[in-house]
């Protein structure tokens, strides 16, 4: 139970309050829960999406969808995203790169990387509220739950290249089986879920997510020598926005 505890308090805003912290043995095997709260937090945001529809204006619904996705999560992985982003296209080696990484100061690239991921998810939100898209609701919280899952697969059998740090526990932890068990889940959650709009709806959002978060792997392995905690974040605001924007296309053809 203190395992999805830590689970809940490191992808999610919800206040877990202990009398004694969790232990290193307790973080590293949060992992097996990422897909159950990422499952609950996309059953949330699905529910708010449902809520939003009725209020008739689609720019107006999407914002608030989109707000209420960076409230819930508490924008860590907004800042992930943002730190890999100053990281990955900054720096002459893998050192400075993960200094940069660590700078609290907002570069030019985290500047325009948040942008276009927060303009990206509601954009494409919106456009499912224009179309009246019934499969809007379902879209939103299979990609939440799909990033989740996938955070597992950009951790496995990774080095981590700092001696300390956010995720250090999580990604040493994870193995390449395990990696391939949660990325199995998130493919049969998406069908599962997805079911009414088709397979081929579920199936292609959630492959063109998992390519881009394996390429996403290699880039980092290749530019920081490891996955730090930043990569984990960065992987499912990635992974969310690729299955909205692919999902989308997918629907207008």
């Amino acid at each position: 139970m203190r395992s999805f505890l830590a689970a809940l308090a490191f992808l999610t805003v919800v206040p877990v309050r202990l009398r004694k912290p969790f232990s290193q043995v307790e973080v590293a095997r949060s992992r097996v829960w990422y897909p159950v709260v990422g499952g609950l937090l996309g059953a949330v945001l699905g529910c708010a999406d449902m809520l939003a529809a009725r209020i008739g204006s689609a720019p107006v619904a999407a914002f608030l969808v989109l707000a209420a996705w960076v409230v819930l999560t508490g924008g860590l992985h907004v800042d992930g995203f943002c730190d890999l982003s100053d990281g990955l296209f900054g720096g002459r080696n893998a050192e400075e790169r993960l200094l940069i990484m660590k700078d609290p100061h907002l570069g030019t690239f985290a500047l325009v990387g948040a942008v276009l991921l927060l303009l990206g998810k509601w954009v494409l939100i919106e456009e499912l509220f224009a179309r009246g898209s019934p499969d809007g609701p379902w879209l939103v919280g299979t990609a939440v739950g799909v990033g989740r899952c996938l955070a597992l697969v950009m951790a496995a059998a990774a080095p981590y290249p700092r001696p300390e740090g956010t995720g250090k526990l999580v990604i040493e932890a994870t193995t390449v089986p395990q990696s391939i068990l949660f990325a199995l889940i998130a493919c049969v959650g998406s069908v599962v879920v997805l079911f009414r709009a088709g397979v081929m709806m579920a199936l292609i959002p959630y492959l063109a997510s998992l390519l881009f978060v394996l390429l996403l792997r290699q880039f980092c392995l290749h530019r920081l020598g490891g996955i730090t905690g930043d990569c984990l974040g960065a992987a499912i605001e990635a992974a969310e926005l690729v299955f909205l924007l692919v999902a989308v296309l997918t629907e207008s053809r």
